[in-house]
């Protein structure tokens, strides 16, 4: 039977009252015995309360008191009271409870378990610090990352580990993240291996605080991601190369649309980026095109690369253009096509040239063995030409090659491993030792493309002519770190145009120099311009003299020394006048430029160090010839001396021929028309040379007679051409 402990006290209470009264009873008839009994009644309630305590309430509390004990030590704890009231209800429930504390204690454990397994095996490195950037836990990743096992780390702060630079911009940054209170991502911080090799690692992490709402540290993780910033680095220098490259490097969908363009596409096309991304590349290519480079796309996706496509592409303002382009496939990261690369240079100037010496060729040579032989060189070249790739190095500022492509291997000697960390001055010849500096100074005054023809010296000793292009590489900053430098080879053509220069010039010039005439009006001057300008130079003249007090050719630009502003009038200022000449685009330019007003505005120091300049860019660019016209009696003869010094002289080429003057002229404008295939007709002559036609026809009879020149009718036109005997007049002997 179930009794409560109240029932149960109650019950024990009425037996021993009863028990008392009973006693009582008996003993209250014995005066005498009343006390002994009295002490007897009451050792039996005692007795009796002292067992019912200690039996129903002290023993099973003894066991709940032990039970507790057992499970505060991480004992396991069960208690059995059998007493039918409330504490055998109590132990029921502390042993429920206790089953309970065991089951989340397992799951808890399980669950700890887990989760450190997951920590452990991750790849990133899990740690906690306190609010003094101490850290207090860190996983054993940091083994794999660093090279210390977690016990040494700990104790230790992140400015431990780091170099002395890295750590004073390190405790300023983390002291912003504590003051801040918030979750941090994407820090970066260069920490130290126990071996002493540097890594990067980027870090993110969350603050935890106390019950006060006090920050006791955060918990973060750090990823090792030196690869993937030098990668970055490796990227930004090659699309800095990519992108200051002359030749257009444009990188194509599936689809063949549009999908990147750098700044030599837009110098070639003149379409900027925002303008052709996600259009079809067939936007830059006639529709009689589509079919041939549909096949190149498939030569592209079979082989991996489609190269040496010469073809036609079109331009912004709607010009055709000849391009040398190569298509290559491009694959992503698991080995999926993805794309293509379009490599195009402009070879229109080029395929010009190589039309205009077949021509020549043509025209200069009879169908004999040295016909053969000639047509024989003549391929020979072009294949070379046509074959040819070109030779890419780069240099730092410090005018140190950094890098060295197969075909600089091929046209210098040098292999890449010499090259490498060489000096980019054993690559010159004497004479132009400072065109390095010279171009470091002009890269670092902001000037993003230098293109001239120049010479280089091989390996072996030989100097040959080169076609350079020169363009910045720049840091992410835009900050120049050295330059690219295309150079292909063009002794061949530097070859050809001297020799037929050495043929019709008058006087013996050599391009690149800077002649002095002293006359006090430039006849001569004149004449050597002018003789230039007909053999095919870009003619500027500047001068103080009106167009109509010298006569130059037409085709050549005149510009007035003025200190007022007009067209065509220059301001005598040394420095617009060196930007105007410095900034002439060809490289055969003809500049003649009257010194007299020159120096009387700027004097004479400034002007012969402003000639100073002149001779060195000419010289280093090869920009074409500079003539200097002065009358020599507004110096002393000190200053003059130094202009003789520093210029060269004007030298009449040797006669070999009787020929009047007048005579020759038409035979060489005559021989000047068949070297492009024109055959000019009397009329042409007449109007050249601004002679009545009885005076042409007797000038061209007398030609004939002679056997230089002579007469084919073409349709009712008749035409003149230079004979054999005509040509070898103007062959260097």
């Amino acid at each position: 039977m179930r009794l409560p402990i109240f029932f149960k006290i109650v019950a024990i209470a009425l037996f021993f009252a009863l028990l008392s009264l009973a006693l009582f009873t008996v003993t209250s008839n014995e005066p005498s015995g009343l006390t002994y009994v009295y002490y007897i009644y009451m050792f039996i309630i005692i007795l009796g309360i002292s067992f019912f305590v200690a039996g129903s309430i002290t023993e099973p509390l003894e066991r709940l008191r032990k039970g507790f004990e057992n499970i505060m030590r991480g004992e396991s704890a069960h208690i059995e009271v059998d007493t039918g009231d409330e504490l055998e209800d109590l132990a029921k429930a502390f042993n429920y409870m206790v089953d309970v504390l065991t089951k989340q204690k397992d799951m808890l454990k399980r669950s700890e378990d887990k989760y450190r397994s997951l920590i452990e095996d991750v790849n990133d490195w899990v740690f906690e610090v306190d609010e003094n950037f101490v850290y207090t836990y860190s996983s054993p990743k940091v083994r794999d990352i660093l090279g210390y096992e977690p016990e040494e780390v700990v104790g230790k702060k992140p400015f431990d580990f780091m170099p002395e630079d890295e750590r004073k911009k390190a405790v300023e940054e983390f002291e912003n993240i504590k003051g801040d209170k918030i979750p941090f991502c994407g820090l970066e911080n260069v920490f130290l291996r126990k071996d002493g090799s540097p890594v990067i690692l980027e870090t993110c992490g969350r603050p935890f605080f106390d019950e006060k709402g006090n920050l006791r540290g955060y918990r973060a993780v750090s990823r090792d991601v030196t690869a993937r910033k030098q990668a970055e680095e490796k990227l930004a220098y090659l699309a800095s190369i990519t992108d200051h490259t002359v030749d257009a490097v444009v990188s194509l969908d599936l689809d063949s649309r549009i999908v990147s363009w750098n700044k030599g596409a837009e110098m070639m096309f003149g379409y900027k980026e925002s303008e052709v991304i996600g259009k079809p590349l067939a936007t830059l290519m006639p529709k009689e095109n589509w079919d041939s480079c549909r096949e190149n796309f498939k030569k592209a996706i079979l082989e991996g690369y489609a190269r040496d496509i010469e073809t036609v592409r079109i331009t912004k303002d709607g010009r055709r253009i000849l391009v040398d382009q190569t298509l290559t496939t491009i694959y992503d990261s698991n080995g999926e096509h993805m794309g293509f690369v379009a490599i195009m240079r402009d070879i229109t100037k080029r395929k010009e040239a190589e039309e205009e010496l077949k021509r020549a060729y043509r025209q200069l040579e009879e169908k004999t063995q040295e016909l053969l032989k000639s047509q024989k060189e003549l391929e020979y070249l072009a294949n070379i030409l046509e074959n040819s790739n070109d030779a890419i190095y780069s240099v730092n500022l410090e005018g140190v090659i950094t890098s060295w492509n197969k075909t600089a291997e091929k046209l210098f000697g040098w292999t890449k491993k010499e090259a490498l960390g060489m000096s980019a001055d054993v690559l010159l010849p004497d004479e132009i030792k400072n065109e390095i500096p010279f171009l470091i100074q002009k890269i670092k005054e902001g000037v993003r493309f230098i293109s001239y023809e120049t010479r280089r010296l091989t390996k072996d000793g030989e100097i040959i002519d080169v076609d350079v292009t020169v363009s910045p590489i720049l840091d992410e900053e835009g900050k120049p770190t050295g330059f690219s430098v295309i150079a292909r080879d063009i002794t061949s053509k530097i070859k050809a145009e001297e020799s037929m220069l050495k043929r019709i010039l008058k006087f013996d010039i050599d391009k690149g120099k800077v002649y002095l005439i002293e006359e006090s009006f430039p006849d001569l001057a004149l004449e050597v311009f002018n003789d230039l300008i007909k053999c095919g130079y870009s003619g500027t003249i500047i001068t103080r003299r009106l167009p109509d007090e010298i006569k130059v050719e037409n085709n050549s630009t005149h510009f007035w020394l003025s200190e007022k502003k007009g067209k065509n009038t220059l301001s005598p200022d040394i420095s617009e006048i060196e930007t105007t000449i410095m900034n002439l685009p060809n490289w055969n330019n003809a500049v003649l430029l009257e010194l007299d007003y020159v120096i009387l505005k700027n004097g004479f120091d400034k002007t012969f160090e402003f000639i100073q300049r002149l001779k060195e860019v000419f010289y280093i660019l090869k920009k074409g010839v500079v003539l200097l016209s002065l009358d020599p009696d507004i110096l002393n003869e000190k200053q003059i001396k130094l202009l003789r010094k520093e210029c060269s002289t004007i030298k009449l080429k040797p006669k070999h021929h009787d020929l009047p003057p007048e005579v020759y002229e038409i035979l060489r404008y005559v021989y000047m028309q068949n070297r492009v295939g024109e055959r000019p007709s009397v009329k042409d002559i007449m109007s050249k040379f601004n002679i009545a036609r009885n005076t042409a026809k007797k000038r061209i009879r007398y030609l004939e007679e002679n056997g230089l020149l002579k007469v084919i009718r073409d349709g009712r036109l008749k035409v003149v051409e230079v004979t054999e005997k005509g040509r070898e007049l103007f062959y260097i002997s």
